[in-house]
Formats: C-alpha cells, sequence, structure tokens
C-alpha cells in the first residue's frame, strides 16, 4: 500500500496446454506477450475478428476508425514489456521508497484522484501516521528511509496547524537522529518549539543533538525549555546534568587558554621592546614586513618570523644580539630559502659555504654557477623618509651586523642573491640604478 492506495498484483493465469502464444487486444491491436503475464481478454487466433471498419488518418497524423460504435482512436503502439510490468493493474511488487512513485506515472495519477479532496491538513496528518507506522520497523533502514521520506512529505503540505507542523519536524528529527544527521535534528527541532513551545519531545531531541554536536550550551537551552514543561523529566535531568558537568570543563579549558594567550602576548610584548631598543642604539628600527611570510609558519615553528635578542649563556647584556629570520631570493631562477633563525654576529658567506659548496650544485642550478664565493647579495630595506624600497650591496666576509646599522629594515632580513657578473645580475643592476659589476 502507498499512502491509502491499495494496489492490486497480477493474477497468473493457467496456461492452456499448447505452445501459441495468447493474442490480447489493446486498442484494436494484437500484442504478444508471455503468458501468465496478467489478465486480459485473450482470443484464439481466428476468432473474433474485428468487422470491417472504416480508417482515416487527420491532418496531424492521428488514426481514426469508425464502426457501428462510433468514431474512436486508433493506437497502432505496440505496448512495451516495460509499460505492461508498471501499470498499476499488472505490478507484482509495489516500489520500497514513496519518493519512488514518481516514477511511475499511472501509479502517481492514481494516487492524485484519491487525495484530490482532502485538506492540506488531513493530507499531512495522513502522512504523520504512514511515517509512525514505518517507525514501527525502526531496525529497517528501509522503514527509516520510508518514515522520513512521509514526515517530510507531510510538511511539503503546508498545513495551517502549527502543532501538526510541530510534530512532524519532530518526527522527522528522530528518524534522523537515529540516522546519525545531527545537525538535521537540531534544526528540526529548533522549528518544531518554535511552532509548538509545548512540544516536550523536540525540546529533548534538540538537546541529545546538541550534545552530540559539543554545542553544551545550546544543549542547555533545550533542557531549559524541556523542563519547563515537565521539571521531573528524569532524561532531560540526565542530559542537563551531562552537561552543565561539560559545561565546566568547557569554561576551564577557555580560562586556561585565554591566560596562556595573555603570557605568548606579554613574551612577544617584551621580545619586541628588546629588539626595538637594542636596534635603536645602532640608529636602527623595524619597518612594515616586505612579503607575505604566512607560508614560512611551519619552518619558524607556527609562528610569523620575528627577530629576537639571544644573550649568550653567561654573558651579560653586552653580549647580546639579535637573530634574524632570513628570506634569500634567487630572482633568475623564481626560487627562495627561508633561514628562520640567523646570528646577525656570523659573515653571510659563512651561511653561504653550507648551502652553495664547490662539490654540489643545488638542483635548480643547472649550469653551476651558484658556488659561495662567486655570489653576491643585495639587502633590500626602507630608505628613510620614502616609502619606496632600497637595495644595499652586502658585503659578504664580515658579520652581517655591520651591513644593518642605521637602516629601516623589515622584520623579515630579505637578500636578493645572484651570480657575480652573470647576464642576470647586470640586468638586476640596471633596472635597480644600481653600480654596474666588475
Amino acid at each position: 500500500q502507498i499512502g491509502t492506495i491499495a494496489l492490486i498484483p497480477a493474477l497468473a493465469v493457467a496456461a492452456p496446454k499448447t505452445t501459441s502464444p495468447i493474442r490480447y487486444m489493446v486498442n484494436q491491436t494484437s500484442l504478444f506477450v508471455p503468458l501468465g503475464l496478467a489478465t486480459c481478454m485473450m482470443a484464439d487466433d481466428g476468432e473474433d475478428d474485428l468487422p470491417d471498419q472504416k480508417v482515416t488518418i487527420d491532418e496531424n497524423g492521428v488514426m481514426w476508425g469508425e464502426d457501428e460504435l462510433g468514431r474512436y482512436k486508433i493506437d497502432d503502439k505496440v505496448w512495451t514489456m516495460n509499460e505492461i510490468r508498471d501499470h498499476p493493474l499488472f505490478m507484482t511488487d509495489i516500489p520500497s521508497d514513496p519518493r519512488d512513485i514518481a516514477n511511475y506515472p499511472l501509479l502517481e495519477a492514481l494516487q492524485s484522484v484519491l487525495y484530490d479532496d482532502q485538506t492540506p491538513e488531513e493530507l499531512a496528518e495522513h502522512f504523520r501516521k504512514q511515517g509512525n507506522e514505518a517507525m514501527k520497523l525502526q531496525s529497517s533502514q528501509i522503514a527509516l528511509r520510508n518514515a522520513l521520506a512521509f514526515y517530510t512529505r507531510g510538511l511539503e503540505m503546508e498545513c495551517k496547524d502549527d502543532k501538526l507542523n510541530s510534530a512532524l519536524h519532530s518526527n522527522r528529527a528522530l528518524v534522523s537522529l537515529k540516522l546519525g544527521e545531527h545537525i538535521k535534528v537540531a534544526d528540526d527541532c529548533r522549528r518544531a518549539v518554535r511552532l509548538d513551545p509545548s512540544n516536550l519531545k523536540a525540546w529533548f531531541r534538540g538537546a541529545r543533538a546538541s550534545e552530540a554536536l559539543g554545542l553544551t550550551e545550546q544543549g542547555l537551552k533545550f533542557c531549559k525549555g524541556a523542563l519547563e514543561i515537565d521539571p521531573k523529566e528524569p532524561e532531560v535531568l540526565r542530559v542537563k546534568k551531562q552537561l552543565e558537568q561539560r559545561l565546566l570543563k568547557e569554561e576551564a579549558a577557555r580560562a586556561d587558554a585565554r591566560r596562556q594567550d595573555q603570557e605568548r602576548d606579554n613574551v612577544k610584548k617584551a621580545e619586541d621592546s628588546a629588539v626595538a631598543e637594542l636596534l635603536e642604539t645602532r640608529g636602527s628600527r623595524l619597518g612594515p614586513v616586505l612579503f607575505d611570510m604566512a607560508m614560512y609558519r611551519m619552518a619558524n615553528g607556527g609562528e610569523l618570523p620575528v627577530p629576537k635578542v639571544i644573550q649568550d649563556e653567561g654573558g651579560d647584556s653586552s653580549d647580546c644580539a639579535i637573530h634574524w629570520p632570513l628570506l634569500l631570493l634567487y630572482d633568475e631562477v623564481n626560487q627562495s630559502d627561508f633561514v628562520a633563525s640567523f646570528d646577525e654576529r656570523v659573515p653571510l658567506e659563512e651561511q653561504f659555504k653550507i648551502m652553495f659548496p664547490e662539490d654540489r650544485n643545488v638542483e635548480w642550478d643547472h649550469q653551476g654557477k651558484y658556488v659561495w664565493d662567486r655570489l653576491v647579495a643585495y639587502l633590500e630595506y626602507y630608505p628613510e623618509g620614502a616609502g619606496d624600497t632600497a637595495l644595499h650591496l652586502v658585503q659578504l666576509d664580515v658579520p652581517v651586523l655591520a651591513n644593518l646599522a642605521e637602516r629601516c629594515l623589515p622584520p623579515c632580513l630579505v637578500l636578493h642573491v645572484m651570480a657575480r657578473g652573470s647576464p642576470h645580475h647586470v640586468v638586476f643592476c640596471k633596472n635597480n640604478s644600481l653600480e654596474s659589476p666588475k
């Protein structure tokens, strides 16, 4: 049964003791089908022949016949096996999902005729009951799917009864709860309690879904709504107690996170202040970031790279130095390297000896030009009083510190590295108005 439509299964026909097929008369056209499919009017070959008839074809190509009973339309299309199988009179089973009725136009037409005289409220109530019947077999996934379809179909009737619509939402939420669709449960329960604040089941199901989603405060609000209806409901009290205990833990965790954030913020401010004070003694200061450094967080422990003041163990304040993050750009080949922490007291050529030894080329240096003693580097910085950047040729054999005095520097030092005297070096100097390489 679908809706309240009763389907009549096909009746088996006893096969006569003959191998000849049975001829079924359908719209004046002979159709041959296997034995035992359905009950139809039968005639042996040569018997009950049609009387003489007048046949005409109109301007639309439609064939018409005329006999003693009058004019009739002739359908010369042969029925297919699928058409016979899907006809309500001949169906041997019914669709397992009510939504599949749309695939059976004749069945849908019968259902439409059945429901024509019913109000939206009557139809919604009908589908609610159908859903409830399906829920009696809720251990079956097919039954749950059918219940979900029936409750949804009831809501599609758009009836004006708020309590009925609330029940449909609440019942659909129960199906979703059993399917683990907790977001859908919470959504249906919100709608249900807005339509009918006295719907205890909707309040409770919303609390359970909120608990599963980790929405503790929302779950407690659902519990509050339920207890206003029944203050002694044991299941609601149980869920409420669990949510209250979870809320205490969550609040403690949030307080601890805020404390840790504050401590990190204080440490960062102290580190930034120490860097600013040390740079001030050299006539230098920090300017804005030159490039987006977000991509280098992973190489820096998840934090944005910034300079930090480091004091040697056992030393005094005079032994302080800054460890800088370095971004090395090889513009000629569109490559780069990132150094998370570089001691400014070390010459840059020491870093280059490690990165570009004489006996091994980097994988992108196909011509073997990038060797530590053949390189030059230009520091990009902010000239005082100018928004644009400028370039300074770095002395590679002296501490980097000597190249940073009295300059406005980005928090991550940016160095353009290239092979000395190469065609790229010549073009780079020309484009940036620098002294030509010798």
